[in-house]
């Protein structure tokens, strides 16, 4: 065995940055508890920004669907108003925490599906050190988050009208490459998940496993990308199927609350 329980942290900035300079390094340099949590911090304060920017707009589609409902429903002018600033508000509120806690989310549902890929496996890893190895394997999405910020600053990019489809994507670069397809929900939402950041993040936390457990890197990648199809597939039809949480609405402008992690 070796000797990672005498090893000292590597700081957080510097791991971050090992994570683009020479991630086989940096996870090898890990000790058995290496801190997530700063690092994991500044995810969610970056990923929130976003969320921020696109929360009016989504409160205001939120208040707008209250108010033809209220009024279908024939309620009076003044409940109608009292709902709606209650839906306005639960959906900026909303709309902010998610998109600070999608990083917590991420990491914590791919550590789950690794971990028990590794069970299956009969290989004996930590969670802890896991869902360490896979916080700093969502610095990728850090960056994507902050690309997806400036395009839609900029104008070139509607993410609310996409439906939180990231231009990296393959269903963003090929719209429409599946049309008149059998099962073409199912694959569109596929498509949503084969995406550049994704890979990347998912190719690092590859690495890490392999130098979390001492095995190849090509034997981590391997495991890393299983977890990462078994997520895309069921993520998908649960998509397709219409159960699972986070339908957009359409509008213009802004940016959804963007999450990382292997999806």
């Amino acid at each position: 065995m070796d000797n990672r329980r005498e090893q000292k942290p590597v700081p957080a900035l510097r791991a971050i940055a090992g994570m683009l300079a020479n991630p086989g390094a940096t996870f090898a340099a890990f000790p058995e508890k290496q801190p997530w949590f700063v690092p994991l911090l500044l995810f969610c304060l970056i990923s929130a920004v976003p969320a921020g920017l696109v929360a009016p707009e989504l409160a205001d589609l939120a208040g707008q669907q209250v108010a033809d409902t209220a009024q279908q429903a024939g309620l009076p002018a003044r409940e109608i108003d009292n709902l709606v600033r209650l839906g306005r508000s639960a959906a900026l509120v909303g709309g902010i925490v998610a998109g600070f806690l999608a990083p917590v989310l991420e990491a914590l549902g791919t550590a789950v599906v690794v971990w028990i890929l590794l069970l299956v496996l009969r290989n004996r890893l930590s969670f802890g050190r896991l869902f360490s190895v896979a916080t700093y394997a969502y610095v990728p999405h850090v960056f994507a988050t902050v690309l997806v910020t400036a395009l839609v600053a900029s104008g070139m990019y509607d993410m609310v009208a996409m439906q939180g489809v990231l231009p990296t994507s393959l269903r963003a670069m090929f719209p429409g490459a599946i049309a008149g397809f059998t099962g073409a929900g199912f694959l569109s939402e596929l498509l949503k998940r084969i995406e550049l950041f994704t890979l990347w993040s998912t190719v690092l936390l590859g690495i890490g496993l392999s130098a979390a457990t001492d095995r190849t890197a090509r034997w981590g990648i391997g495991v890393a990308l299983a977890a990462w199809l078994l997520i895309a597939l069921a993520g998908s039809a649960l998509s397709a199927l219409g159960s699972a949480a986070g339908h957009w609405p359409t509008g213009a402008g802004g940016i959804p609350g963007l999450g990382g992690g292997i999806r």
